[in-house]
């Protein structure tokens, strides 16, 4: 029977979920190297100028992957329009004009073919897909997917509340670490009891009111924060609590068959006065995402996603339209190969200082920024 050695693309820390799913289903895995500038520089070498930068970076961790003895390639498709759908396409092409002779295995949505879709699933288990072992194992995989969001999720709203970041930030990398030795659900529950128990535990800054700012745009680009300059630490450590709208389990939830994400139908609810139809990729949820921390009271959003993504593009124009309507300041972040760290955390800057001043003298009399 033939066993697969299967390299995949890095997206938070999925490759946490996924080292244990694969291994799982008897598919030996490869993991690219963590995302770095050489990841960069070979995936945008060999790429279309203009293709969409996260095409680059998975472009090139496939690369790294197959550099490490990877023989089959995991790649996900898009549905709609946006270029995201020919992503799997235009790489194995690429990979294959440069003599890689790959197993290349595309998983397209439930939505192009539900029986094509368990055939994608087969294939990435070298044919010997078992329901029920597969059952147990994504249950399992989907818990621990759900947990790293959790602890990002601390990271995010404590950092800048904390007394001591650094407390948070060693506590969150050790349990990470630790989920990667998790093999059982009760294993799973004991971790989660005690790291729960852990950052309960860390004294906190109570005494002030700190700005509160949203993340929305594409999900690649809000999610990865090797390719954002980590812009929600930055945040975190101008005094910001932070919370990302963007979710890769609510968006593998989303894709699902008979499974929809209740908080991406609510974006899409609260997008309606200002956009009603789907315009591919994530454009909708940071339309909708937007009025949803407009309503909550946030004092900034910052919107990320990749140069010339033209979902996210059209988005851009319509959240305008949104932030005068609530009096909300926008920071639109374009990230390519291009973007440098210093430019970045100068707008940033300059947003917080701006956020700051409003708290400081009153919304109107600053304006709205962006």
């Amino acid at each position: 029977m033939e066993v697969l050695k299967a390299t995949f693309p890095h997206l938070a820390h999925l490759d946490i979920a996924l080292g244990f799913l694969y291994p799982t289903l008897g598919v030996d895995i490869v993991p690219p190297p963590p995302i770095s500038k050489k990841t960069i520089e070979l995936g945008v070498k060999l790429a279309p100028q203009n293709a969409c930068f996260p095409l680059k970076v998975t472009l090139g961790n496939f690369l790294e992957g197959i550099e490490q003895g990877a023989d089959t390639v995991f790649m996900v498709g898009g549905v709609g329009p946006c270029r995201f759908g020919y992503y799997g396409e235009i790489q194995k092409v690429i990979l294959e004009d440069m003599g890689h002779r790959i197993k290349f295995v595309l998983l397209d949505h439930p939505r192009y073919g539900f029986r094509r879709f368990l055939d994608a699933l087969r294939s990435m288990t070298g044919g010997r897909f078992s329901f029920i072992r597969a059952k147990r194992a994504a249950i399992l995989a989907w818990r621990i997917l759900r947990f790293t969001e959790e602890l990002e999720g601390y990271l995010r709203d404590l950092r800048a509340r904390t007394w001591d970041p650094q407390q948070l930030e060693t506590m969150v990398t050790q349990s990470l670490h630790r989920l990667r030795q998790v093999s059982s659900p009760v294993a799973l529950d004991s971790l989660c009891r005690e790291v729960r128990g852990e950052i309960s535990l860390l004294p906190k800054d109570n005494t002030r009111d700190h700005l509160r700012v949203g993340i929305v745009g594409e999900v690649y680009v809000a999610q990865e924060r090797r390719i954002n300059f980590d812009v929600e630490r930055l945040l975190g450590s101008l005094g910001v609590r932070v919370h990302n709208s963007v979710s890769t389990v609510e968006y593998l939830l989303h894709a699902l068959p008979f499974f929809k994400s209740t908080e991406k139908l609510e974006a899409w609810r609260l997008a309606r006065p200002y956009l009603n139809r789907f315009i591919g990729g994530e454009g909708i949820d940071s339309v909708g995402s937007t009025v949803r921390y407009a309503h909550q009271g946030y004092d900034g959003v910052v919107h990320l996603y990749p140069f010339t993504c033209m979902p996210e593009v059209v988005a851009k124009g319509i959240m305008g339209e949104v932030g005068r309507d609530y009096d909300l300041p926008l920071l639109h972040l374009a990230i390519d190969e291009h973007a440098g760290e210093a430019g970045l955390v100068t707008r940033v800057e300059a947003f917080v200082d701006v956020l700051e001043r409003r708290r400081k003298f009153g919304r109107k009399k600053l304006g709205v920024g962006g």
